[in-house]
């Protein structure tokens, strides 16, 4: 535990040092850092599969002399779960999703992100956060600081996590606080860096869900990376991940403890008198490998690995297996991804994990399909996921109690474009 925290404060340390040193970096160094990598794959190219996809790029690209830039896209989706002993939620809405990115100096940008919302349907308290909800929803709100365009960037304000690409560790939230991240080229396509965050996790309504007189929670995130362009047609990248949450308020225990965590307390436990039985804090491993077997057809593989040292064991532990494979026939993209996933009851607290997976204390598996039209600029996405429990808890108290469950969703979205 000393170790993680040292490791935090020797993050910060560097990536203080680094925003100085920067400064002064060589406007020659600053254009080699704009290199645009050489590896293109038709699993680089998907909107689904990749984390940046290439037709955002080439938008953003597009628009990058403008002080104000705003792009949108709108989706359509329905998805329904269904529990063994019949709970179930289904929703079905229309999401209207709008980036904003505006100039204020050379180095300096304001950016926001966020969704609106119209949807109907039904939830039972047991599914937590798929409450069908329309309104107006925050993603990322932040100012960010570029002294060198792609290798410093600080951030402050709402930051965004789907960055870490864990479903099993944190869920599809933007939390208040800071992000600093310091990356460096190595050639055209290998890159190495580490990233710092200072965060106040919240719920996606940004309110911290605390009681009276409770202390405002904190995450702490550090990870170093490495991406290695083994040849122009594969890559590996790593990634070591520590987290470190404290003072969870009582009301985020008590709904963990639903769907997932072992709480203090038992049956009895109410809303207001909640805690976690462990803390949170550990470690998460990820690595991937891209395989290009020709223009058109790629494949990839994901292993992650999670590991909370404040846990036991038996109880503490989780891992994500990734599969997926795409072709591009030109006119159109089809691929294919599978999961195979387990986490343990206090790998991570469930509050913070999207439902899809089922929380905590789960096992299954993920099969998801994508087509995607270039001709038509339109997406579609189809998933199952069967998510079983690890261990029955019993009940945990007068009427919820985690159960094994089934997910279909499906999803229509447009492809970006700006204004």
């Amino acid at each position: 535990m000393r170790e993680l925290k040292h490791l935090h404060r020797g993050l910060g340390l560097v990536l203080m040092w680094c925003l100085t040193a920067t400064t002064f970096v060589s406007p020659a160094f600053a254009k080699k850092a704009k290199q645009s990598s050489s590896y293109d794959s038709s699993i680089q190219r998907s909107n689904f599969m990749a984390i940046e996809p290439r037709y955002e790029k080439y938008l953003d690209k597009q628009i990058e002399d403008r002080r104000a830039q705003f792009t949108w896209k709108m989706r359509f989706d329905a998805e329904g779960f269904q529990t063994e002993d019949n709970r179930q939620s289904q929703s079905v809405g229309t999401t209207f999703r709008a980036k904003f990115k505006y100039r204020l100096l050379d180095s300096l940008y304001f950016n926001a992100k966020a969704n609106m919302n119209l949807q109907s349907g039904r939830s039972q308290d047991i599914f937590g956060d798929l409450e069908p909800e329309s309104g107006f929803f925050p993603l990322e709100t932040n100012v960010s600081w570029e002294p060198v365009e792609e290798v410093l960037t600080v951030k402050a304000g709402q930051i965004h996590q789907r960055w870490i690409n864990e479903p099993m560790l944190i869920g599809n939230l933007g939390f208040p606080g800071a992000y600093e991240k310091l990356n460096i080229n190595i050639g055209n396509i290998s890159s190495i860096g580490v990233i710092g965050q200072q965060l106040i996790p919240t719920s996606s309504t940004l309110s911290t869900r605390v009681g009276e007189r409770e202390t405002t929670p904190t995450l702490f995130t550090a990870t170093a990376y490495a991406k290695l362009g083994l040849t122009s047609n594969n890559f590996l990248n790593l990634y070591g991940t520590t987290y470190d949450y404290n003072d969870l308020p009582s009301i985020v225990a008590f709904w963990s403890g639903v769907t997932g965590n072992t709480i203090d307390g038992g049956q009895g436990t109410d809303i207001n008198n909640a805690r976690f039985a462990y803390g949170f804090r550990g470690y998460m491993g990820r690595a991937v490998f891209e395989q290009k077997f020709s223009n058109s057809l790629s494949a990839q593989i994901q292993h992650g690995v999670i590991v909370n040292e404040e846990a036991p064991d038996t109880l503490g532990q989780a891992q994500n297996t990734r599969l997926a494979i795409a072709n591009d026939f030109g006119r159109w993209i089809l691929g294919a991804r599978f999961s195979n996933f387990f986490v343990e009851s206090d790998a991570v607290p469930s509050f913070y994990l999207g439902a899809r997976y089922g929380k905590t204390n789960r096992i299954g598996q993920s099969y998801s399909v994508f087509f995607e039209s270039k001709e038509w600029g339109v997406n579609f996405l189809g998933q199952y996921v069967q998510a079983d429990l690890l261990r029955d808890r019993g009940t945990i108290n007068t009427s919820l109690q985690q159960d094994n469950q089934q997910i279909f969703y499906i999803k229509v979205e447009t492809l970006y474009d700006f204004i």
